[in-house]
């Protein structure tokens, strides 16, 4: 595998309530090579969401960063200041947001916003930029994008938001994409077209791409590797094929169960019995175990560590600890 060009390591992040320290995110810990896709997986409330936006530097108040490093292309960002971070953000590293119509500035054309990036980062006139942001959304798929550059966000359908939204995060050529949930508010077809289109951009610039979903079925086109979170843990971490094969933590297992027409036989829709803790509760132990039909007593009483198997995968889980 290539050096790491992005090295997150026992990243906690969370907030200060009455001198008591709150960890949502705890000792995250991951690497991205240039040109891979890692897909990062689990239900919602379990950090994907905030391990990208501390990635960004997009924290919002109260939460901070707490203990570890974020270690991009050689640079610890959790220590830059938000100029630097600036520099940084939108050229080398850019993300695609969930929901583009709150994303996007509705008093401003979509060719407007676009072109914003490439000025500021690139150094680019008016009229370079403007050119540039045409072929951007053509290469997105936009019809008539010499039109569609002067158009405002609530002009166009679902589909072409995130195909701008894409286009913006493209616009720099940055060497790290993350792309938090690009196809939920989309249908089946408009999300296959766009999962399309980020793996042909992501194969011809070589460009390493960060893919934050909660469905398992849609990583298994897409990812290289996948890291699976539940409570602001990293609990498995493999290659996306070793997963596929043999899921391994009880949560994957779930997780996979619950994936339409995963089981032969199966009549009624797979769930995962009770709820994601509150990282606001005072949990001993593993946080899966009172979900989990494995928990042992120790699981109640100790956080099993992320262990590294013989295959190079990582799990944390006591049913692997030999």
């Amino acid at each position: 595998m290539n050096k790491p060009l992005l090295n997150v390591n026992q990243l906690s992040v969370g907030y200060e309530n009455k001198n008591e320290r709150i960890s949502i995110l705890q000792h995250v810990t991951f690497s991205v090579a240039k040109g891979e896709i890692v897909g990062i997986v689990g239900e919602s409330g379990c950090g994907k969401s905030l391990t990208s936006l501390s990635i960004m530097g997009l924290l919002g108040e109260p939460l901070r960063v707490q203990t570890g490093t974020i270690d991009f292309n050689g640079t610890d960002l959790t220590r830059l200041g938000k100029k630097e971070l600036n520099r940084i953000r939108g050229k080398e590293i850019s993300m695609i947001f969930q929901e583009p119509m709150t994303s996007l500035n509705p008093v401003f054309t979509v060719g407007d916003q676009i072109s914003e990036s490439m000025i500021t980062h690139l150094g680019l006139g008016n009229k370079e930029a403007l050119a540039r942001t045409v072929h951007l959304l053509k290469m997105v798929g936009i019809p008539s994008p010499e039109q569609r550059v002067h158009e405002y966000p609530h002009q166009l359908s679902g589909g072409m938001r995130q195909r701008v939204m894409i286009a913006m995060a493209l616009a720099c050529d940055p060497l790290l994409l993350i792309a938090d949930e690009p196809t939920t508010a989309l249908d089946v077809t408009i999300q296959a077209q766009i999962l399309e289109l980020l793996l042909d951009v992501q194969r011809k610039n070589d460009m390493s791409l960060i893919f934050i979903t909660h469905d398992l079925g849609v990583l298994s086109k897409m990812a290289d590797r996948v890291m699976v979170m539940y409570g602001g843990r990293v609990i498995e971490s493999a290659p996306m094929k070793q997963l596929y094969d043999n899921p391994l933590h009880p949560y994957t297992q779930g997780l996979w169960k619950a994936i339409p027409g995963s089981a032969k036989g199966q009549r009624r829709l797979y769930n995962i019995p009770g709820t994601v803790p509150d990282p606001r509760d005072d949990i001993r132990g593993c946080r899966f175990a009172s979900r989990c039909q494995f928990a042992e007593p120790r699981c109640r009483e100790a956080e099993p560590p992320l262990l590294k198997t013989e295959e190079g995968r990582e799990i944390a889980c006591f049913l692997y600890d030999k």
